[in-house]
């Protein structure tokens, strides 16, 4: 070893030697002119003037060197304001704070980094709608030896590390509504444009993660102008960026900014929904968005799920209840996308077949509670397509919301060619009521039954009308307490077997067994056919409300459709449209269609029929034998049913041509022609 290395060796132990003694004799200084009371007295003063709240360290404080000057200090408080649900705003277990050195010797604090532990912060809103975190304005004159007002000095961090924080929400609005968010991390690292921030949390047990740019801490705490934040938060299966300004100083506070979330898996949605397992996926939402306390009003908004997409615009206004006003329009929307399992549940029921279930089922309806809010949304839709429905076109509707009410009022759309409008009341509760009115005209029979997946319907234009009042929270429940009355017509209409919706081949079979000597016609005409039903707790009698009329035949029915236990009992009596060259005797006069109504039986029985004679006009006297005989041998059944089941009252005979003969009177058939007739109906 040379002299030359050693004389290098001595220089660096002596300048280490002298870097030590004036590191420790700074330190010493340090500790002299700034003892921990000074900094935790400064501390307090400048955090209290800069908030307006009380501010103080309850720990220890201590001096840290290296690798910069910094105070440590335990157990920090910041007071809460005076209407906070307790006295604290937040606590903190263990704080670093790194000072500047030329504003401290002036007796100034000046931050450029802060790490904290052990955050416990608690966020509260008022009943006015105004948070715990916007701070009193500053006193003119505060103290620091610059003579400075506190809102004139800087107050800028280079770093802020937050680690193992608490952060509890409440709303004294809506007590319900409290939260609590575990900080696992939290930097923010001071660059060009701002701050550069990296946030890790969990949530009702969702991990999310925040990154983007903020404005500086000072341009925040300045309280005027605007402050720009561009984020982007993500979670499994959902992510959000939010892009805008906080307009600082504004009263009360507002921002401005554009929204864009996706959410793609059920995961994302799970600590929010019950069901989110049913919400069809992807939900998308797009708009641009300005708050002002509590007002939030979207404008342009496009909400889309899975594919289906309504736009417009909406406002929302919080308070106990919430309001919103949404005008919403879309072009297609397929509900098959939409709805839970997609359109598979749908045809199929419709092609089953009869006995194929009950007509009503007992899935509970979503209908025992309402969201309290008040709501008004104007809704319309080019092109909306359901399953085993044709598409309605051009549907509009007005959906208000009331607390434990639901009026969509009106509802108008165009469907198979035909107008319908109507509408709806909806009342919750533990029972929930139902309200049902609709009028529905010009509608293609043979387009309804096709998109219900039936073929042997041909033309044929269908009327609806329903004026219905039904309680329950089922379907089964629904139908059984339903009140008012339910109409269905169609006209010039052909049918071939297997055609009706209602029993399996019902009107060919009641044709055949009605007029034996038919053969297997494989079609029939259908001029016009009417239900008319008179509902009174879920029971319809029918008094020749039920009717058809075929290029041969015409019917008239009478009876029972119970909607409770979805039986129907009817006497069907059938008459000749025109001279069909067939004894009388040949053609059934009362045949009952008695059953499940998916798929009743028809005969010919003589009980049956005579438990059923009056309600038809069959017995003029007391039952039996020889009333059913009266009746079966008793004049013509009215050569167009259609219009009393359509109207109640009584179509006109035609005016006999004056100078033409009376039609001779049918003589009344002996003992033997009826007990010939009878043997003939009833073997």
């Amino acid at each position: 070893m040379g002299p030359s290395t050693s004389r290098w060796k001595k220089r660096l132990i002596v300048a280490a030697a002298v870097l030590a003694l004036l590191i420790g004799g700074g330190y010493a200084a340090l500790v002299v002119a700034f003892p921990p009371e000074r900094i935790a007295a400064l501390a307090g003063d400048q955090v209290s003037a800069r908030t307006g709240r009380d501010f103080r360290i309850d720990g220890k404080l201590s001096w840290r060197v290296l690798p910069r000057i910094a105070v440590v200090a335990d157990r920090l408080v910041l007071g809460n304001a005076p209407w906070g649900s307790r006295k604290e705003m937040a606590r903190v277990q263990r704080a670093a704070f790194e000072l500047e050195l030329w504003p401290l010797l002036q007796g100034d604090i000046r931050v450029g980094s802060v790490e904290l532990d052990g955050v416990d912060l608690l966020l509260e809103v008022d009943r006015n709608g105004e948070g715990n975190w916007v701070f009193s304005r500053p006193a003119q004159g505060g103290s620091g030896s610059s003579g400075e007002s506190p809102d004139s000095r800087s107050f800028e961090l280079d770093v802020l590390r937050l680690r193992d924080a608490v952060i509890g929400y409440r709303d004294a609005r809506n007590p319900g509504a409290q939260r609590t968010l575990a900080l696992n991390k939290l930097d923010l690292d001071r660059d060009a444009s701002g701050s550069r921030i990296d946030a890790q949390w969990t949530l009702r047990k969702q991990d999310w993660r925040a990154s983007g740019q903020l404005g500086t801490i000072a341009a925040l705490l300045a309280d005027t102008g605007e402050w720009p934040f561009d984020l982007e938060l993500t979670t499994s299966g959902a992510r959000i960026v939010a892009k805008g300004q906080l307009l600082r100083g504004s009263t009360p506070p507002a921002a401005r900014l554009s929204l864009d979330a996706r959410v793609d898996k059920p995961s994302a949605l799970a600590p929010w929904l019950d069901a989110a397992d049913r919400v069809p996926l992807p939900l998308e939402l797009k708009s641009a968005i300005a708050a002002s306390g509590d007002s939030v009003r979207a404008d342009p908004l496009t909400l889309s799920a899975a594919g289906q997409a309504l736009a417009g615009r909406a406002t929302w206004r919080g308070g106990d209840p919430w309001r919103l006003d949404a005008s919403l329009k879309a072009g297609t929307i397929d509900l098959a996308n939409v709805l839970p399992g997609g359109a598979a549940g749908g045809s199929g029921a419709a092609t089953s077949g009869a006995g194929a279930g009950p007509l009503f089922g007992d899935d509970k309806l979503p209908f025992d509670d309402l969201p309290k809010a008040i709501a008004k949304v104007d809704l319309r839709i080019d092109q909306l397509r359901l399953p085993d429905l044709p598409p309605l076109s051009a549907l509009t509707a007005k959906l208000v919301l009331e607390p434990g009410v639901l009026r969509v009022d009106p509802l108008a759309f165009g469907v198979a060619g035909g107008k319908a409008q109507g509408g709806f009341t909806l009342r919750a509760g533990a029972v929930p009521k139902l309200e049902l009115k609709a009028d529905a005209s010009g509608m293609s029979a043979e387009v309804l039954a096709q998109a219900a997946g039936r073929s042997q319907v041909g033309g044929g234009r269908v009327q609806l009308g329903a004026a219905l009042a039904m309680s329950g929270s089922t379907p089964r429940a629904l139908a059984a307490g339903a009140n008012g009355d339910l109409l269905v017509s169609v006209k010039d209409m052909t049918l071939a077997e297997g055609a009706l919706p209602i029993g399996s081949n019902l009107l060919p079979r009641l044709l055949q067994i009605v007029q034996p000597e038919r053969g297997a016609a494989k079609t029939t005409t259908v001029e016009c056919a009417v239900a008319r039903l008179p509902l009174k707790n879920g029971v319809a009698t029918v008094d020749r409300s039920i009717a058809a009329e075929t290029s041969d035949l015409t019917f008239s029915a009478s009876g029972r459709i119970d909607l409770r236990d979805q039986t129907l009992e009817l006497a069907i009596r059938p008459g000749t449209r025109k001279a069909l060259g067939v004894n009388p005797a040949q053609l059934a006069s009362l045949v009952v269609a008695k059953g499940p109504i998916r798929d009743p039986k028809l005969t010919l029985d003589a009980k049956g029929a005579a438990n059923l004679a009056l309600a038809i006009g069959a017995a003029a006297a007391t039952g039996g034998w020889s009333a059913l005989a009266s009746g079966l041998a008793g004049p013509a059944p009215d050569p167009h049913p259609c219009v009393y089941a359509l109207t109640g009252v009584e179509a006109k005979a035609p005016a006999t041509p004056a100078g033409s003969k009376p039609a001779p009177k049918q003589p009344a058939a002996g003992p033997e022609e009826l007990r010939k007739l009878l043997r003939g109906i009833f073997k």
